[in-house]
């Protein structure tokens, strides 16, 4: 048989939906996600919480009433309104406000890397279909090859050129890639429920799989770099600009902290005709002065916040080192899955080589049944290679792309 034309044009090209059809289950899957919703209204509340961060600490409003009045030369006074404000120490709140600024992009990390992760995951399920697929093609197409040559060996049954036996085992080969077809069908449907679940929707839905998988020449794209632009570096950055905010708004906060206020006291008329400035009313402006005597939890919580970050640095060195040894590993199974496909492709043309000298062999002699099974078996091994390769082929460029790829 010859080899498939799919099988040729899949180093160099893929059919138009595929690309279309796979970002319309990515973006299903993204807007279906409920992890993913939780945390954009986790992100929405860190964003509050840099306003609160920014704001003044409460106005103090007082009002009081001399039950026992204070007599003044200009009239007793009857009532008092104060009102006040405490200041913190310049740049206190602005470090405040940063800090939860970056805590707030941490978060906005958390989000990328979720959903980074929910693609992967949606990709290796849709290529592992791709692979169960096309193997029930693979496999139909082969029980159809071996009903072809068990028409053949019962006519050369008649002609005595063959024996029952190669007929047995013929038909012993077809039902064992009945089973095989049986079992792939069978993991097909658990996975394409899995799949339809991955993505929140109707289960039984189903799924549009593509005929080839793309082979990508670019591969050297996929620059070690690039993993710096992980979520999960950039999430242990943030966090540690986070603590070094805090640690300056701690250090800020054990300075004295300054109260402005304004005091109003209601003062009445006395019964006295022609008394310079009777019952005027009193203003008094007011500063005051927080000053913390006993410092050492403030300096305690500058240690604390600075051990913190010595933490996330070498939290952040260790992840670095897992993503670049991930990034190597997939690398090379990605170069591996490659020179697989292509070796396939080659094992898989020379048996279809075998078999037409096979085939042409039996206009002059007898035909070798045995031979052609073995052939035949040969090539079926040759083509679940290919096609197992093609699907890890995309499933480490899906992970190349969690390691690297910019959203």
């Amino acid at each position: 048989m010859k080899i498939k034309i799919g099988y040729i044009i899949v180093l160099f090209i893929s059919i138009s939906s595929y690309g279309q059809s796979l970002q319309e289950y990515l973006n299903i899957a993204e807007n279906n996600n409920q992890e993913l919703q939780a945390m954009h209204y986790k992100y929405k509340s860190a964003l509050e919480k840099v306003n609160e961060e920014g704001s003044l600490p409460n106005t103090t409003i007082g009002a009081g009433y001399f039950v026992q009045e204070a007599e003044t030369r200009v009239g007793a006074q009857k009532a008092k309104l104060s009102v006040s404000q405490m200041m913190p120490w310049f740049g206190t709140l602005e470090a405040k406000k940063e800090s939860a600024s970056f805590k707030a992009d941490a978060q906005l990390n958390v989000i990328d890397l979720t959903k980074r992760k929910l693609f992967l995951n949606v990709k290796t399920n849709y290529y592992q279909l791709f692979e169960l697929n096309v193997k029930e093609s693979i496999i139909k197409e082969n029980i159809e090859i071996l009903k072809t040559f068990e028409d053949l060996a019962l006519i050369e049954l008649e002609n005595n050129r063959a024996t029952m036996v190669d007929v047995l085992k013929i038909r012993m080969e077809k039902n064992e890639l009945s089973n095989k077809l049986s079992t792939v069908v069978e993991n097909f449907k658990a996975k394409q429920i899995a799949f339809n679940l991955i993505l929140n929707q109707e289960e039984n839905l189903s799924v549009n799989i593509p005929k080839n998988i793309e082979i990508f020449e670019g591969v050297n794209s996929f620059q070690k770099e690039m993993i710096s632009e992980n979520p999960q570096l950039l999430k242990l950055d943030n966090l540690h600009s986070a603590l070094e905010k805090s640690e300056l708004a701690t250090k800020k906060a054990g300075l004295p902290t300054i109260g402005i206020g304004l005091d109003y006291l209601i003062v009445e008329n006395r019964a006295v005709e022609n008394l310079l400035e009777n019952g005027k009313d009193i203003i008094m402006p007011m500063v005051t002065l927080s000053i913390p005597l006993f410092s050492k939890k403030y300096i305690s919580k500058q240690k604390q916040l600075n051990l913190e970050q010595k933490a996330v640095e070498t939290i952040k060195v260790e992840t670095r080192n897992q993503l670049v040894i991930l990034f190597e590993k997939t690398m090379a199974n990605l170069k591996n899955a490659e020179v697989s496909i292509k070796t396939q492709l080659d094992n898989i043309e020379q048996a279809d080589q075998a078999q037409k000298v096979l085939l042409a062999a039996y206009e002059t002699s007898k035909m070798d049944f045995e031979q052609l099974l073995e052939i035949q078996q040969l090539k079926l091994k040759f083509q679940f290679k290919m096609v197992t390769s093609e699907m890890e082929y995309a499933i480490q460029k899906s992970t190349l792309e969690f390691l690297t790829t910019t959203n």
